[in-house]
């Protein structure tokens, strides 16, 4: 959209993900973190009022979320505040646009891109998508950490926490792939990566088993890029490694791997209608064949 628009767009997000992943779209920013926190049942009051003002006149309003979120609540009010020209949303339940996007099947990154359509029917979505832009002196230290490996030495990321219950896969079934992966590759060392208490390196090969967890959303973000493959749950991981091209194998159940899994990475998907139903067999075959095709290249 930026590259199609005259003027500067203006991002309206929590500033959080504008910092991560849109700063370098539009210097132009709103931060609505106290709207979003409406999402997790904090109470809050927004300004709509001086938030229509911080975001001035408005020619085109877009909204591209495309899901029935508490969160988008609050755009309506904001919205009518700042009377746009024209609207254009995602048909949802909590608001009508003047230019209606219908939510079709499919993987949630090809959903977002149908608003680049309007503008651009021939655009490309592989075109646009890159690794997310992780600022300089983070990514030096994530290489830094990557070249003090020995030389010859293979990172395979894993991602294991998550506040939703229903997405974690056994601890014990981790431990389980990584001794039995890193003892078919003497060559690979495992990288833990996340915000939770996960013990992975309590196995037979727990050497190998290197934890970085509680790092800084980037750092670790850029650390996974550095991989050379993933093995993870449903995440903003997953999400990284598959912008930054890592191969990797994703673990779904409660959600499904069409709509959330890799989109544009090399990659095996192992579905199942619990996380408990996702045998370490399974997942060891899916890595074992993406770690075959690596070699291959």
């Amino acid at each position: 959209l930026a590259a199609r628009f005259t003027a500067p767009l203006t991002l309206i997000s929590p500033r959080v993900p504008y910092e991560l992943c849109f700063h370098e779209v539009s210097p132009r920013h709103v931060d609505i973190t106290a709207l979003a926190r409406q999402e997790l049942h904090v109470p809050s009051t927004p300004d709509y009022r001086a938030l229509a003002s911080q975001i001035g006149a408005v020619d085109v309003f877009i909204n591209i979320v495309p899901w029935n979120m508490i969160s988008v609540a609050p755009v309506r009010p904001l919205r009518q505040r700042l009377a746009p020209g024209t609207s254009i949303g995602f048909r949802h339940d909590l608001d009508v646009y003047d230019v209606v996007l219908p939510r079709h099947p499919g993987h949630c990154a090809d959903l977002i891109f149908d608003v680049a359509h309007l503008f651009d029917e021939t655009a490309r979505i592989e075109d646009w998508s890159q690794p997310l832009p992780i600022p300089p002196l983070v990514l030096e230290r994530a290489n830094s950490t990557r070249a003090a490996l020995p030389p010859g030495t293979k990172v395979l990321a894993v991602h294991a926490d998550t506040d939703w219950a229903a997405k974690r896969w056994p601890v014990t079934r981790f431990i389980d792939l990584l001794d039995r992966f890193l003892s078919r590759h003497p060559d690979f060392v495992a990288w833990v990566i996340g915000m939770g208490e996960e013990e992975l390196n309590v196995g037979r090969e727990r050497a190998r088993v290197v934890p970085y967890l509680g790092l800084p959303l980037n750092h670790a973000m850029a650390m996974v890029a550095t991989a050379d493959l993933f093995v993870g749950i449903d995440s903003c991981m997953l999400h990284a490694a598959d912008l930054a091209r890592v191969p990797g194998v994703g673990l779904f159940a409660p959600t499904r791997s069409a709509t959330w899994g890799f989109r544009f990475a090399r990659h095996r998907h192992v579905d199942a209608r619990t996380m408990a139903d996702i045998t370490v067999d399974e997942v060891l075959d899916a890595l074992e064949d993406l770690a075959t095709a690596e070699l291959r290249l």
